[in-house]
């Protein structure tokens, strides 16, 4: 008898996933449910637990309000440089604490004048990252009051080191001089 239901059980979830191509689990649910009021985005499941959506730069802040109603949490917004692509991806890393799922929120931006709008009136927290990826991409966060010196010194704020374009060695020697020889060009000298 239960071969029987294990077989009907499969039908109905090959059923579910032909017509909607998301399977009828906890993360398939989730992310129909929130597909349907954002039909602008895609979204997908990595694996259990994981969920991934990917939304246009111009309604990510729409998005994120309408995902905060199921992922009550912000974890991390971290950035990718795709230099060739000339584009930044921020990465929206949410946390819904009622069913114990992570998403990922995807979007790119163009590199040149950078922005994008806060999300600090939907999680407080989102100050913190914004700070950091502002002072080491210089991805402009509008509405956030304190976009400025973070982490880096004042003399280092201007510079991104986390562009991939960012030349660590040129502006070692800029700020040192060329005496702080640690490392010589021809990469046959360390210099400890």
């Amino acid at each position: 008898m239960a071969v029987n239901d294990e077989k009907i059980e499969t039908k109905v979830e090959e059923k579910a996933s032909e017509e909607t191509g998301l399977p009828d689990t906890k993360e398939g649910m989730l992310v129909k449910e929130i597909l349907k009021v954002a039909p602008y985005a895609e979204g997908r499941i990595r694996r259990e637990k994981r969920v991934e959506f990917k939304v246009p730069a111009e309604r990510i802040h729409e998005f994120l309000e309408l995902a905060s109603e199921k992922f009550e949490m912000l974890i991390q917004i971290s950035v990718v440089d795709w230099i060739k692509e000339n584009e930044f991806e921020l990465v929206y890393q949410l946390w819904s604490v009622s069913e114990s799922v992570h998403a990922f929120v995807k979007t790119r931006i163009p590199r040149e004048n950078a922005k994008m709008p806060t999300v600090m009136d939907i999680w407080p927290v989102a100050e913190t990252y914004e700070r950091e990826a502002h002072e080491f991409f210089g991805i402009i966060f509008e509405g956030n009051p304190r976009l400025g010196p973070f982490i880096l010194e004042p003399r280092e704020y201007e510079k991104h080191p986390f562009r991939k374009d960012f030349n660590t060695l040129s502006y070692v020697k800029a700020l040192y001089g060329e005496d702080f020889d640690r490392y010589d060009e021809s990469k046959t000298n360390y210099v400890i």
